[in-house]
């Protein structure tokens, strides 16, 4: 499980380097890929949590006219990630514009994925939680869906 921040910079060709230790987490070899996952963000995943969170192609009908709207925004927002032989990815200037990215950013470990976020955007929304009020968040929900869990058995 990912966890951890670190503070880095995107260079005057709009690259960054992933940090070692997320990229030693993925799977080695499956390609990244960049996603528009969560607001205010970019988020970086492997292929196969990629395919896992938002889906496959196959996984939708094309009958279904809403569903297939809905994907093709979905994967719309989805581009793979070009590592270059000095671990620097550039960023393109779609996922830059949707997550504000200028100079400073600040890349977190989430779950089993990245996200890259401008510094002063992840300052600002972390300012307005404690951990103590994440802390109380996440335990009511897991409780609150446990529960849900024991209801429908």
């Amino acid at each position: 499980m990912l966890g951890g921040r670190v503070d880095h910079a995107i260079d005057d060709k709009n690259r960054i380097r992933i940090p070692a230790m997320y990229l030693a987490a993925f799977p080695e070899g499956e390609p990244l890929f960049f996603v528009e996952y969560s607001p205010g963000c970019i988020s970086v995943m492997p292929e196969s949590v990629k395919d896992r969170r938002i889906g496959r192609e196959e996984d939708c009908d094309p009958d279904d006219e809403e569903a297939f709207n809905a994907m093709r925004i979905i994967f719309s927002s989805t581009m793979p990630v070009e590592v270059d032989n000095q671990g620097r990815a550039k960023i393109p200037k779609y996922y830059r514009e949707i997550a504000g990215i200028k100079k400073d950013v600040v890349t977190i470990g989430f779950a089993d994925f990245i996200e890259i976020w401008d510094r002063d955007r992840f300052e600002e929304m972390r300012s307005r939680m404690s951990i103590r009020e994440a802390n109380a968040v996440y335990y009511k929900r897991k409780r609150e869906a446990k529960l849900n869990r024991t209801q429908d058995v």
